[in-house]
């Protein structure tokens, strides 16, 4: 049963569980990205891995609505999204821990052998079940103007764990795939007992009683939420993959990449907090759009900079707008869809920028081949036309009923 707090404006521990699962997620992933090739190839399928992310994107971009629409309609019958993202993390830990000892025990000659990518990609599916859900649990944890405030310390959590992988790659891959899945699997399992332990079902307020599972969301918001999605996966992955990783390489000599990457991923996590808070001071859709024209402008500056100051200057800014960006965009979507369809409209941004990453891997097959000064301009594009959704939201927004 659901149980309504409506003198706070943030449910703070509530926030902390799926900020918990949040890390989890991301560690999962950080884990298998690692170990991906070195298990492909150890059983006879060297190369595979890029094919199989793709066809793990083109997957999500399904999975993801559905599963969100699936707990919309299971907080509906049952007054919780719980269920799903309980059975969706038990699922993943148990693909995830058998991934590894299909390696350790399979024959890689034995026609059986596929049963390994087979797994990889249910456990990917497993994983596509419960993040929307889970995510859009923030609806219910936080006041519409505190919903950034609230996906900052999402941010924080997940950043905190990502920036590990630059500087510890080495050592998580001298552990062998047994231990580290196991370790994986462990904190998925203890992430999702933590947020059952501070009552998932709690809310800052309760839905009005006659607002219903059916009520009608129009096409326009949905396709700009999908678009939303799909031109911040392109921005993202133009800037990380390619931007960056040029300007430090250029830019800034006799610095390890891998470990000034890391302090931007770090940095940039950091900085959420800040922009959840300017965000709650200034209203989301204002600087988000901020964001995103901004960092569209220093995704150019960048690859012009020349001299240490300058870049600094440029990166430094980059890590501010884009931190807007981290944190405006999931409370962006759930402004724009009714309380009841939160799920489905996470789901759909999730899916969005799912079929960026693919269109993405697909189009630019070589991405370090193609000039950074190309990549940017492609970067910066995607992120004005996530700006310009934005703004049309923001005129739909005016039209929705207010929620919270």
């Amino acid at each position: 049963m659901k149980n309504s707090q409506p003198q706070s404006l943030i449910l703070w521990r509530q926030v902390g569980g799926v900020a918990a699962l949040q890390g989890a997620i991301t560690l999962s992933w950080m884990l298998y990205r690692l170990y991906l090739p070195q298990l492909l190839t150890g059983f006879g399928f060297p190369g595979f891995d890029r094919g199989i992310t793709i066809l793990e994107d083109t997957l999500a971009i399904a999975i993801e609505p559905l599963a969100g629409w699936l707990s919309d309609k299971q907080r509906h019958w049952m007054g919780t999204r719980f269920p799903l993202i309980v059975v969706g993390a038990i699922l993943s830990s148990v693909l995830f821990i058998t991934i590894p000892a299909i390696f350790i025990f399979g024959n890689p000659v034995s026609p059986l052998r596929w049963i390994l990518p087979v797994v990889i990609v249910a456990w990917a599916i497993a994983m596509a079940m419960f993040r929307s859900p889970a995510v859009s649990l923030l609806g219910q944890y936080a006041s519409q103007t505190q919903l950034p405030q609230a996906m900052s310390l999402l941010v924080l959590v997940g950043g905190l764990v990502g920036a590990a992988r630059p500087v510890a790659g080495d050592f998580i891959l001298s552990l062998g795939p047994a231990f580290a899945f196991a370790i994986g699997s462990f904190v998925l399992l203890a992430a999702v007992a933590f947020l059952r332990s501070v009552n998932p079902d709690a809310a800052v307020s309760e839905l009005p009683p006659a607002t219903a599972i059916s009520e009608g969301v129009s096409i326009m918001p949905l396709g700009l939420i999908a678009v939303t999605g799909m031109a911040v996966a392109w921005g993202s992955r133009a800037m990380g993959e390619r931007i960056l990783p040029h300007v430090f390489q250029t830019q800034i000599a006799g610095v390890d990449i891998k470990l000034l990457m890391a302090g931007f991923t770090l940095a940039l996590a950091v900085a959420s907090l800040l922009a959840g808070v300017i965000a709650v001071r200034f209203g989301n859709q204002r600087t988000l759009l901020g964001g995103l024209v901004a960092t569209a402008v220093l995704l150019l500056a960048m690859v012009f900079s020349q001299g240490l100051v300058m870049v600094a200057a440029t990166v430094l800014a980059v890590i501010f707008t884009n931190s807007l960006i981290t944190t405006g965009a999931v409370p962006f979507v759930l402004s724009l869809v009714p309380p009841r369809r939160g799920g489905f409209g996470v789901g759909l941004y999730f899916g969005g920028f799912s079929l960026g990453m693919s269109l993405y891997s697909l189009v630019f097959v070589a991405p370090k081949a193609i000039p950074a000064v190309t990549t940017a301009i492609v970067g910066a594009i995607a992120f004005l036309v996530a700006a310009a959704c934005v703004v049309a939201g923001d005129r739909i927004k005016r039209t929705l009923p207010v929620t919270n």
